[in-house]
């Protein structure tokens, strides 16, 4: 296994970091109703955790939260094996 200070080079690396909602399946005509201020459902209660992944693969779990005015996540749990 590789001491820290041999990852030291990998440190500033840039990874695709997604938080990744359940989202419902919409009929067409359902998407063209869509407007600014609609609300889709994710089909998942409000408090519960999304995925989070880095580089496509499953780090752990957030909650959502707001940050100076930002949406964020808040990690809760990370995936067996990453932390």
């Amino acid at each position: 296994m590789a001491t820290p200070s041999e990852l030291d080079h990998l440190l500033d690396v840039p990874l695709h970091f997604e938080a990744v909602l359940p989202g419902p399946t919409l009929r067409v005509g359902e998407l063209l109703e869509l407007a600014e201020g609609s609300l889709i459902r994710t089909g998942q209660p409000a408090g519960e955790t999304v995925q989070v992944y880095a580089a496509g693969s499953l780090i752990g779990f957030a909650e959502l939260a707001g940050a100076n005015g930002h949406s964020a996540v808040r990690m809760v749990r990370f995936h067996a094996g990453r932390r």
